[in-house]
């Protein structure tokens, strides 16, 4: 009678619970491979023995226990079979004791992932099998030559939609690695034509060959095929997709290129691809010269620092670059340090050894640096990394190792670090919040990105897209009206790009009929520019600068009734004395404490002022706001 491990009852019910441990037992352990179960929770299930020796001299696997604390590294390859379906065949482990060959495949039941056995061979002994494994590639590469024929993008999807193959050409449209793409859902990768998603689901769902156009990011429009076949049974296991130019017909003229792209200092054909693949809108001199920065940027080793305000695209400037550097097929991580609690950061960022710290798991701790291993690591908010840490990430700069906290050893990581601040770090700097010496490793490629308000030609670019992409989504036909269009694009954007995706959400979604207009926009709007007062309701001049003033100031698009209350209180401060950061720091505080009485919840106030949530919860303790030892409010969704 087979013996039960001494922790069953302790172990939750896994989703490999259908099969009986003591059977996977019985037909593993007189295996001379080593084998293991792991359920979708990464829970390690079964490991038979010849797996345990392998990991001799190491962390040994166990059930019951999360196979991340004994191998980070199969676990992140263990995950991708547990999220795709998709098997990996021959690929290489390296073990304490050995380096071993595994083939790892998911286990599924009812048609639905259920975990991943891993099937793992000393190298030494597998001279047959990787003789298979030649046979494999060649295979693959013969795969690759045949579709790289291919007029056009192809891919290759299973069932689900998850991408198995891609073309060179289809690499190059989205401006992304193979690498990048295959393994995930067509729907997750956002670079690629959007119609792609639909032509799959039609295709999918009639289980006949399925033809539609296909508008490309840069203007263009493709005729898009896709083929779906069926197994024995009748299943769908796979689409192929194939995008072809639409043949002109005899008499027809080339397109002509627009000519607003002939204008000097806007983006050529190729540069506006490449903006679209990554989400950009380009039509603004001023934002052609950041990507034009960007692009050269990309080409280099050189670490970059992105200024701008929040909202801007900070974020996806950096994986811009990213993807436009030789880098761009490997991990790009992007950190917010503003995001994770003072007292996390550390561990989170530089991992941690076993026993570092009480509560610590048992084995240790991979850091989010060390996932970026050979890729891009991007630092946001770089300004609000605390004091402490900016020495040990200077040492990160100048000897491309660390120490993991708790630890002796060094770890090598080889990785190009972006950084990005909405605060001036020079003055930072100055003031001695911010290392001088971190600053002029951050400083070598400085890129800033100027606000939406003095990017109109954007914004109008931005209403254009947002209202076609939204149309879609709810298969509806909303237009804006022209005093909305006119409003909107004097109107000073203070969250900038993401303030105007909320607007446009809104205003596509909640509204009712087909024509949108000022009575349309979100209540706030209406009541602080007083656009439901009769005598001025729709007239922008009422609460707008002239209309000549394309590139206005923030403060001239608000109402100027608080002027006077401004001056008496810039009076008061100076009367007391103050320097300029007590000053600042004096009116920070009745700011908040007014938003504080004005909005129900610290959530709202985040929204309202546009500012994260735990940097606001920082500054409310920092003033005595709220109390330290209080639970704060948890992030609202939209956080």
């Amino acid at each position: 009678m087979a013996k039960h491990h001494p922790h069953d009852a302790k172990i939750p019910l896994s989703s490999l619970a259908f099969l009986s441990h003591e059977s996977v037992a019985a037909l593993t352990e007189a295996l001379s491979e080593g084998v293991m179960l792991v359920d979708t929770d990464g829970i390690v299930y079964h490991v038979n023995q010849a797996a345990q020796a392998l990991h001799m001299g190491g962390d040994i696997p166990r059930r019951g226990v999360p196979l991340a604390n004994a191998s980070p590294h199969d676990w992140i390859e263990t995950k991708k079979v547990l999220t795709t379906g998709i098997s990996q065949i021959c690929a290489v482990l390296r073990l304490p004791q050995a380096s071993v060959i595994v083939n790892r495949m998911p286990v599924m039941r009812g048609g639905r992932i259920a975990g991943a056995v891993t099937v793992m061979q000393d190298i030494n002994n597998l001279n047959a099998i990787l003789g298979e494994c030649s046979e494999y590639r060649k295979l693959s590469q013969e795969f690759d030559i045949v579709v790289n024929q291919f007029e056009g993008a192809f891919l290759s999807l299973d069932g689900r939609g998850v991408i198995r193959n891609v073309n060179s050409a289809y690499e190059k449209l989205i401006s992304l690695g193979r690498q990048g793409v295959i393994g995930r859902h067509i729907e997750e990768i956002q670079r690629s034509p959007r119609a792609l998603v639909t032509l799959f689901n039609k295709a999918a769902a009639a289980q006949t060959q399925t033809t539609l156009p296909v508008p490309l990011p840069r203007g263009q429009s493709v005729q898009g095929h896709a083929t779906p076949s069926l197994d024995s049974e009748g299943r769908l296991f796979r689409v192929l997709l194939h995008l072809k130019q639409i043949p002109l017909a005899p008499d027809a003229a080339p397109p002509r290129v627009p000519p607003a792209a002939e204008k000097a200092g806007l983006p050529s054909v190729e540069l506006q691809r490449l903006c679209n693949a990554s989400g950009f809108t380009v039509r603004s001199a001023p934002m052609n010269h950041v990507v034009q920065q960007a692009l050269k940027a990309g080409k280099t080793a050189s670490c970059v620092l992105i200024q701008g305000e929040s909202g801007v695209g900070k974020t996806m400037l950096a994986s811009f670059i990213h993807n436009n550097s030789g880098r761009s097929s490997q991990p790009f991580v992007a950190i917010n340090c503003g995001a994770i609690p003072e007292h996390l950061i550390e561990s989170e960022l530089f991992g941690y050894e076993k026993g570092a710290f009480t509560g610590a798991n048992a084995h240790g701790k991979m850091g989010l640096i060390e996932t970026a291993d050979k890729g891009t690591l991007f630092l946001d908010e770089i300004g609000e990394l605390q004091y402490s840490l900016q020495s040990k990430l200077l040492e990160l700069f100048e000897k491309k190792s660390f120490i993991r906290v708790g630890g002796t050893r060094r770890t090598a990581v080889d990785i190009r670090i972006l950084a990005a601040t909405n605060k001036n770090l020079a003055e930072e700097a100055e003031n001695g919040r911010f290392r001088r010496d971190l600053f002029y490793r951050l400083n070598v490629i400085p890129i800033a990105i100027p606000p939406l308000r003095e990017r109109p030609e954007d914004v109008q670019a931005m209403l254009e897209q947002l209202a076609a992409r939204y149309n879609a989504q709810n298969n509806a036909d909303k237009k804006l009206s022209p005093e909305l269009r006119a409003w909107l694009l004097r109107y000073p954007f203070r969250g900038n790009v993401r303030e105007l995706v909320n607007i446009m959400e809104w205003l596509l979604v909640m509204s009712e009929g087909n024509v949108l207009t000022l009575a349309d926009l979100p209540t706030r709007l209406r009541q602080e520019y007083q656009l439901g007062d009769p005598e001025h309701a729709g007239d922008p001049e009422h609460t707008l600068p002239d209309s000549g003033d394309a590139s206005f100031s923030e403060a001239s698009a608000v109402p100027a009734e608080g002027a006077g209350d401004a001056d008496d209180l810039s009076r008061e401060l100076l009367q007391q004395g103050l320097s300029l950061k007590e000053a600042v720091a004096d009116f920070e505080r009745r700011y908040l404490q007014q938003a504080m009485q004005r909005h129900s919840s610290i959530a709202s106030v985040s929204e309202a002022l546009d500012v994260h949530f735990s940097t606001l919860w920082r500054k409310l303790v920092k003033y005595n706001l709220v109390q330290s030892r209080s639970v704060p409010e948890k992030d609202s969704p939209g956080e």
